[in-house]
């Protein structure tokens, strides 16, 4: 029987020292959050170089994160964790370095961009992979909403006092704050107690061939589990559907809406209180079948997005201020119901020993739209305006999830094994 009381995660003690350290480390992203986005956009000036350099951020994370996350499964996935929250908090470092002394370039900051998510290839399967592990299995929807709901409170503070930060210490005092965050996460992280069943632990030995036999594997358990296929699939579109907005949304809100940072910190403001909302409410929503939920949020997801592109065309300003609220609130829903399930099912779904190299090729199919969508994004820029770009991303989103429910594939999410 699955949990659905918040307060019953109080004795799962060593998750909630993880989910304290993923919420001081979502603190620090969030406040840089803008101030990347502004001194990418400055130091770029274009629409389409911004995609562009946005694409190759995805890259290795593709790349390396199926066989990274086979690796994972071998070696102590705390340890791992601590070092490359260690790493992140370098490359921070060096870039608040280059942009205080005037050396950042658009090359560099695509080659710190992308060294930052090849660390995060080692990163991100470590977290899911050592969650189960700190969770009793009937918590596991449980605590993947909570995680995903609390984090996006502690993003929505960052939001919230990023402008008077930036006003205050300026762009590079925001992101030595970031820097600091990740040193905090890997000590919080070094203070978890678990016990890990990884072959490095009883060997000392790191075999090459078993890991690659280990990545094998977990293909394997892909070609045969339906619910991780589809698990994948939807990631997949909900990573391309939102493309646009990612790579898009300082030039929106300057260039279209005509207004500053204080409006973008709105938008992700918004999004995050969706977020949080529709995460917190999808453990209350498990008497409704999880396909349906998800084919719900995709809808709204694209309905949203689609009306990105009426806001700007809105003389009135009330009604302008109105519908951009609701759009990005319901984004935010639907993103963090889709999320959730899809979380839920997945920790369900695979088995412990194997959560690393699968979460590691589950991500980088989900991310594998992302290069796409932003390269299509900057090529797209070059013929068509931010809004037009929107309406079609939108409405693809839209017709893929009305395809998954009329013809029942999402149904799939409703069984109970792989």
């Amino acid at each position: 029987m699955e949990k659905r009381n918040y307060r019953a995660l109080l004795s799962q003690k060593q998750y909630l020292k993880m989910l304290a350290a993923d919420l001081i480390s979502r603190f620090g992203d969030s406040l840089d959050a803008i101030a990347y986005s502004w001194i990418m956009y400055e130091i770029t000036g274009s629409e389409s170089l911004m995609a562009f350099i946005i694409g190759l951020n995805y890259i290795p994370t593709i790349l390396l994160q199926p066989i990274t996350g086979a690796l994972i499964d071998r070696i102590n996935k705390r340890m791992m964790m601590v070092i490359t929250d260690l790493l992140r908090f370098g490359v921070v470092i060096l870039f608040v370095v280059l942009y205080v002394n005037g050396m950042l370039t658009p090359v560099i900051i695509a080659v710190l961009t992308m060294l930052t998510s090849t660390i995060e290839a080692f990163r991100v399967p470590a977290g899911s992979a050592i969650t189960p592990l700190l969770l009793e299995s009937s918590y596991f929807t449980l605590g993947k909403a909570a995680s995903y709901s609390f984090s996006r409170v502690s993003q929505l503070l960052g939001y919230v006092v990023s402008g008077g930060l930036i006003a205050f210490i300026g762009s590079a005092g925001v992101l030595a704050i970031d820097a600091v965050t990740f040193l905090i996460s890997a000590i919080l992280i070094s203070w978890i107690k678990v016990t890990e069943n990884n072959e490095i632990s009883k060997t000392g030995n790191l075999d090459k061939h078993q890991i690659m036999s280990d990545f094998k594997e977990g293909l394997s358990f892909l070609k045969g589990s339906r619910i991780v296929q589809m698990i994948s699939i939807i990631g997949l579109v909900i990573n391309f559907g939102l493309m646009p907005l990612t790579v898009f949304q300082t030039p929106y809100v300057s260039d279209y809406l005509n207004m500053g940072a204080g409006m973008l910190s709105y938008i992700k403001i918004l999004m995050m209180v969706g977020m949080m909302a529709g995460a917190f409410i999808t453990p209350k929503l498990l008497q409704f079948k999880k396909g349906n939920l998800c084919v719900a949020a995709g809808i709204g997801m694209g309905i949203s997005i689609v009306c990105m592109y009426i806001t700007p065309n809105i003389s009135f300003t009330v009604a302008k201020l109105v519908l951009l609220t609701l759009s990005m609130f319901f984004v935010g829903v639907g993103g963090g119901t889709l999320n959730v399930v899809i979380g839920g099912c997945m920790m369900a779904a695979v088995p412990q020993d194997k959560m690393g190299r699968m979460s590691g090729l589950n991500a980088a199919i989900m991310e594998a739209s992302m290069p796409v969508g932003s390269f299509l994004c900057s090529a797209l820029a070059l013929m068509l305006n931010v809004t037009q770009i929107f309406a079609l991303f939108g409405f693809c989103t839209i017709v893929f999830y009305l395809l998954l429910g009329v013809f029942r594939y999402i149904d799939v999410l409703n069984m109970d094994g792989h």
